[in-house]
């Protein structure tokens, strides 16, 4: 049975967690603030006569239709879909790329809903992981193939290849936090590189974050609804636990030394070492159910891997920082139960609670196979009798159509279909045959 929580996220400096797309010069103007309309409403917003200016801009080129619409801001303001607050720095490197008649700079679009940036449950869901492989994992391993690694650590490799079905991650299910009640900030970002002592600005971009607590005085609350399928692990026998102590405490390890490396690093930039002494007061300072983490784009690479456990493992000498010192990504981690009480680290169950030791092993053969045994497969092929599940056995196994659900099913792909995650109860195993029957209990 899943049990519920929340992960409560505070962004403490910007995050930003991209769209996949940047605005285009004709998508967006600066004044006071960033805002982004559509091209189809300001071109029906025009005169006629505009009209005709505007398509003569678009033959003239980029910089031409740039003056246009920034000589129609006022225009272009009224018609915004959304906007955002802009950074002093932000505005200046706008300024002087529009009064340089340089080409619009670079704006990196953040994701959103409702107009108002979120952080999805993926980002959360990697940054949590990559802690509980780092404080599982032996220090000090040789650099390796890294799916390889991350599969035994966590305990799904089996015959020389992953076996994704045995994933504990699977049971741990991490929910889109809901949108930030602030809208995102346009902010200058630039790739500090730091060679010989010296620290050597390099690229300078315009970015859309979230607001933060240390870096804009604004307290957000990102939710996330969080489950552990407590169920996985009564047919996955020694399976890699994963408890809310168990995060906390890999998080605490793992983001605790990245913590400190970035402090060491950027100790010779005022601002930057400022904010990190803030944050490892923040850190000291938090309850039991608390841990700083960090996450998504702009974090760093050692903030995504295992690179400080892995021996000669090359260490990044750049840093993407905000004009005004800001490190991107770093955010407080509470974990709530579901009524959004804090978890105390006293009561979180062991591992041995969700791990019972009378379970059989994961079945890798037929002779593994018992009845009422409980699995997780894959539907291969749909037949008009039923559906044939991949179940890691190396024979798929049949769940007739009359055991496809508790009433009459016509089509059996009007239930399930091909590459349909599953999971089954094993009804009859028939050895001398080399066939076994299913039944559905529910897909994935």
């Amino acid at each position: 049975m899943p049990v519920v929580y929340q992960f409560k996220l505070t962004p403490l400096t910007p995050i930003h967690i991209g769209a996949g797309q940047n605005l285009e010069p004709f998508e967006y103007v600066v004044t006071d603030r960033l805002y982004r309309f559509d091209l189809d409403d300001f071109v029906l917003a025009l005169s006629a006569a505009e009209r005709d200016e505007f398509m003569a801009a678009i033959e003239a080129g980029l910089t031409a239709i740039r003056d246009f619409v920034s000589a129609r801001a006022d225009l272009a303001a009224s018609l915004a879909c959304y906007s955002a607050d802009v950074t002093p720095a932000a505005y200046d490197l706008y300024a002087g790329r529009i009064a340089g008649r340089e080409a619009y700079p670079e704006i990196v679009a953040c994701i959103k809903s409702d107009d108002r940036p979120y952080i999805p449950g993926s980002s959360l869901k990697g940054a949590l992981r990559t802690a509980l492989l780092y404080n599982a994992m032996e220090k000090d391993n040789p650099a390796r193939d890294a799916r390889r690694l991350e599969a035994e650590v966590f305990g799904y490799w089996r015959r020389n290849r992953p076996v994704i079905q045995d994933d504990p991650f699977r049971a741990f299910k991490v929910g889109d936090g809901s949108p930030l009640a602030e809208s995102c900030k346009l902010r200058a970002v630039s790739v500090y590189a730091k060679r010989d002592h010296w620290w050597d600005e390099q690229v300078t971009m315009l970015v859309e974050t979230t607001q933060g607590q240390l870096s804009d005085g604004v307290e957000l609350a990102s939710i996330h609804p969080v489950t552990f399928d407590e169920t996985f692990y009564h047919y996955h026998a020694g399976a890699f636990a994963l408890t809310p102590g168990r995060i906390l405490a890999a998080c605490r390890d793992f983001y605790g030394a990245h913590l400190a490396a970035e402090r060491t690093y950027t100790a010779d930039l005022p601002e930057t070492r400022a904010v990190y002494e803030a944050l490892t007061a923040r850190a000291e300072a938090l309850p039991d159910h608390a841990c700083l983490i960090r996450l998504a784009w702009g974090s760093g690479r050692d903030a995504t891997t295992v690179g400080y456990a892995l021996r000669d493992a090359p260490r990044p000498i750049s840093r993407r920082l905000t004009t005004d010192g800001f490190p991107l990504g770093w955010a407080e981690l509470a974990i709530l139960d579901q009524h959004g009480r804090p978890v105390e680290s006293e009561k979180t169950p062991p591992a041995e609670v969700v791990k019972p030791p009378t379970v059989p092993a994961r079945p890798h053969s037929i002779h593994d196979l018992v009845k009422g045994m409980v699995l997780e497969g894959t539907v291969r092929n749909v037949v008009s009798y039923g559906a044939f599940v991949d179940i890691g056995i190396g024979r798929d196994g049949l769940i007739h159509i009359s055991k496809l659900a508790d009433h009459f099913v016509e089509r059996v792909e009007d239930v399930v279909n091909v590459g349909d995650q599953v999971r089954v109860e094993v009804i009859d195993v028939d050895i001398a045959r080399n066939r076994f029957s299913l039944r559905l209990l529910g897909t994935i």
